[in-house]
């Protein structure tokens, strides 16, 4: 992959704040590069649960999970597999200390769709086109 300069600031930028928002035109490398990013972000992360959602749990999936080949499924092959708990289907990623990282994708374009997630302790969340989600999520 061949990044612009925008979209290695992105990856590179520190991580000395809270929310990190990508705007811009369409096929600029925004999902690309935030991909990247939060790759980075699970890989330093204590954390053992996180979250992407998006409108539908197909589109979390299709733009975060495989992201046309460049996704978080691509990024952690060979240390991760697709699985499914009780909390719902996640990505495990085995990192080379051996903690776990799962990345569980939902749906959050509905009223109820907090409910998938109520209860979980989650490190992080990739909320994709979050002008699309629901104010509940």
């Amino acid at each position: 992959m061949i990044w612009g300069e925008k979209q290695r600031e992105t990856i590179m930028a520190p991580y000395d704040h809270t929310i990190d928002w990508l705007e811009g035109t369409p096929r600029s490398g925004k999902t690309t590069a935030g991909i990247a990013r939060f790759a980075r972000h699970l890989i330093r992360s204590r954390d053992t649960n996180h979250l992407v959602t998006a409108y539908s749990a197909e589109q979390a999936y299709r733009l975060i999970m495989d992201g046309d080949g460049f996704g978080l499924i691509p990024t952690f092959k060979g240390c991760s597999r697709v699985s499914h708990d009780d909390e719902g289907a996640h990505l495990l990623i085995t990192m080379p200390d051996g903690t776990i990282r799962k990345v569980y994708w939902k749906g959050g374009g509905k009223a109820d769709s907090h409910k998938s997630i109520t209860g979980m302790s989650l490190g992080s969340v990739y909320f994709c086109e979050i002008n699309l989600l629901h104010m509940n999520m």
